[in-house]
């Protein structure tokens, strides 16, 4: 069994190959670090390893990999870059030459083998959260059926498609690259497309502005997610964050519509911080699903021995029994305050109020503060977590406090500094714990729960002046909207 564990390793290694890809900048400063997130890889070991920072040093910075397989990385926003996608192959150089324009705006030129489809998932307005959501909204808001919404977000997809098709016709990008960008456009699209029609669904100021039922409204997300289905074998080596949301909120639609699909219960969810309708997942999906959630802290060493028994030969077992061999237990308490720049967080103290309202009177007087509602649970908030740094120089720039409110359960609390230095959040972070959710409700008249990710605003007076601000990702339309509700 030695030999044949040998000679598998050495395999692995014969034919992993090196994938660099380097970062030039023009006078920035050494040592400002980027977050790298590494979401698509069949190598079971990046379900551990999923982030990885890198810091310039003589206007350079490098990401060296091995990979077997075409993969994914996103270089998050930072003093020295804006937030980049970049799609790879094994043995692949890319260059990222940044560099600023007269007004202050980033130009990236990318080189390399399959530079066209580097600059598409940059700009192309499909890619881009923000860009879409404002073509997409005023579909929503006119659509007199969810059919409307479904036809042009299809007809989105297969204009995109036919670039990508002419990438690969015209010998611009390999056939390893369409492939996966083929998927990456599907599954980027679907979340994005999701996100935003949920955000008009759930929210009740905005759902009153359209002509659809509510009834109406999640049979679209359903064939939404159909259309684009998540559970397609085709999906089985692609592991993006939005990947795993979308996974997720299929079965949270299904359950939502009553819908009587077939099952795969092998006993894996019977943790109260995860759903019994993940058994709708077929059993491969599961497997992969519950990697990622045991790597983030959703499940526990219980959990483990179940999966254990139903994946016995699982290739994820080595690494996630490594995972919790060297997990750790945080110091710090429920309610702890702190702040986290550069790399580092200052413990500060101990707040002592569960009232939202309190805290910001008691902490910022005399300050606006923008919150960001969070917890360790929610795959959504991590993927606003890569526009972060970008939204944290705003807020500086205007003399804004930014203020993270960690709303998971007590004991959750190990995962919080982890998730703060691994997204580079910046700024002020109390662990408040689910027991905030109460205040919250009361004050934003949602007596069934806070959604979230979820964005408030007071002023200097500690009045609230936005219950429901625009996401990170919406960029500058998020900067207005902050700077005249502070007027």
């Amino acid at each position: 069994m030695k030999y044949l564990l040998f000679a598998f390793f050495f395999l692995q290694i014969s034919y992993s190959q090196n994938v660099s890809i380097q970062l030039k900048f023009q006078n920035v400063t050494d040592s400002i670090p980027i977050v790298v997130s590494k979401s698509i890889n069949d190598n079971a070991a990046y379900f551990l390893y999923h982030s990885d920072t890198i810091f310039t040093k003589d206007n350079k910075a490098e990401l060296k990999l091995q990979a077997i397989n075409p993969g994914y990385v996103y270089f998050s926003f930072s003093k020295a870059n804006p937030g980049i996608n970049v799609l790879y192959e094994p043995n692949e150089t890319i260059v990222l030459n940044i560099s600023k324009n007269q007004d202050n705006k980033y130009h990236i030129h990318y080189e390399g083998r399959n530079s066209s489809i580097s600059l598409a998932i940059n700009v192309d307005t499909i890619y881009k959260y923000q860009k879409f959501s404002q073509k997409l909204r005023p579909i929503i808001f006119n659509a007199n059926r969810g059919s409307e919404i479904l036809n042009f977000i299809k007809k989105e997809h297969k204009l995109e498609l036919e670039k990508l098709n002419n990438f690969y016709e015209n010998r611009e990008i390999s056939n390893d690259i369409y492939e996966i960008s083929k998927l990456y456009l599907e599954s980027t699209l679907a979340n994005n497309s999701k996100s935003i029609i949920e955000d008009i669904f759930r929210i009740e100021e905005e759902y009153t502005k359209t002509k659809l039922p509510k009834s109406e409204f999640l049979d679209l997300l359903n064939n939404l997610m159909t259309e684009f289905n998540p559970f397609d074998d085709k999906f089985k080596n692609f592991t993006t964050y939005a990947f795993f949301d979308n996974v997720q909120s299929f079965t949270r639609f299904m359950n939502e519509s009553g819908f009587e699909e077939k099952r795969y219960d092998r006993g894996l969810w019977k943790n109260k911080n995860v759903r019994d309708y993940y058994n709708f997942i077929p059993l491969h999906l599961q497997e992969k699903l519950f990697a990622h959630l045991f790597s983030n802290d959703r499940l526990n060493e219980n959990d483990f021995q179940q999966f254990k028994k139903v994946f016995p030969n699982s290739r994820y077992t080595l690494y996630l029994e490594k995972y919790l061999k060297n997990k750790k237990v945080s110091d710090y308490k429920p309610f702890a305050f702190g702040y986290f720049i550069n790399g580092k967080f200052e413990y500060n103290k101990q707040v002592n109020s569960v009232d939202i309202t309190s805290i910001i009177n008691d902490n910022f007087s005399g300050k606006a503060v923008f919150v960001d509602l969070w917890a360790s649970y929610c795959a959504p908030c991590f993927q606003e977590f890569s526009h972060s740094q970008k939204l944290f120089s705003f807020l500086k720039t205007n003399n804004i406090e930014m203020l993270y409110l960690a709303i998971d359960k007590d004991k959750e609390i190990t995962k919080w500094l982890p998730n703060i230095k691994n997204n580079y959040l910046e700024g002020n972070h109390i662990f408040t714990s689910d027991k905030i959710q109460e205040s919250l409700q009361k004050l934003l008249n949602e007596p069934d729960g806070i959604y979230i990710p979820r964005y408030l605003l007071f002023n200097s007076k500690g009045e609230l002046v936005l219950p429901s601000t625009k996401k990170p990702s919406e960029g500058q339309a998020l900067y207005d909207e902050i700077l005249s509700a502070l007027k």
